[in-house]
């Protein structure tokens, strides 16, 4: 019994952290969006007022490398907000991100900048995200929940040893995926 209580005791102490970290995550993680935003808004202006030559392809590229990046911190912060809030992580999510992050890279690539084998190894993870997403999407796995709530009892076969009920820490549940 003793056991039991301090597993409990154990387990609400690790959800309280677990809640603070990822709401300093979220302060963090606005904190960057905002500067990332108004860095991008001045490198905008900058772009349209200066007196240097005007747009070049250069200049156009990283402006849309910022607004990607910025795309890419709103998903993540969406992502740790829904984590937060239904401690669930939105797997198909957290691949677009990371499709966006490597359609960034692919955008802002500077192909005579880096050997063949890089450029390869760029095709073949998108290749991967894009089939994980493809996979994910058609067998409807779109969550990942994670069953950690303190304030739910142990697992059935700690109470009740004659049964045979298995551990369920993590599931994958999934919705239908739209056609």
């Amino acid at each position: 019994m003793k056991n039991l209580f301090f597993i409990n005791h154990v387990k609400r102490f690790t959800r309280v952290v677990e809640k603070g970290i990822i709401t300093l995550l979220i302060l963090m993680m606005t904190l960057i969006l905002l500067y990332a935003t108004w860095h991008l808004g001045v490198f905008l202006y900058n772009a349209l007022f200066s007196q240097d030559s005007g747009f070049t392809l250069d200049r156009i590229m990283d402006i849309f490398g910022g607004f990607l990046l910025v795309l890419i911190g709103i998903e993540l912060l969406d992502t740790i907000k829904i984590y937060l809030k239904d401690n669930v992580i939105h797997v198909e999510v957290v691949i677009l991100v990371a499709i966006i992050a490597l359609a960034r890279k692919v955008i802002i690539l500077k192909v005579e900048e880096y050997s063949g084998m890089v450029i390869i190894g760029i095709g073949i993870l998108i290749l991967a995200l894009t089939g994980s997403y493809f996979l994910i999407r058609k067998a409807g796995l779109m969550t990942l929940t994670l069953d950690n709530d303190p304030d739910v009892d142990l697992p059935q076969h700690y109470k009740f040893p004659e049964t045979n009920a298995s551990d369920g820490d993590s599931q994958i549940s999934g919705n239908t995926p739209e056609k």
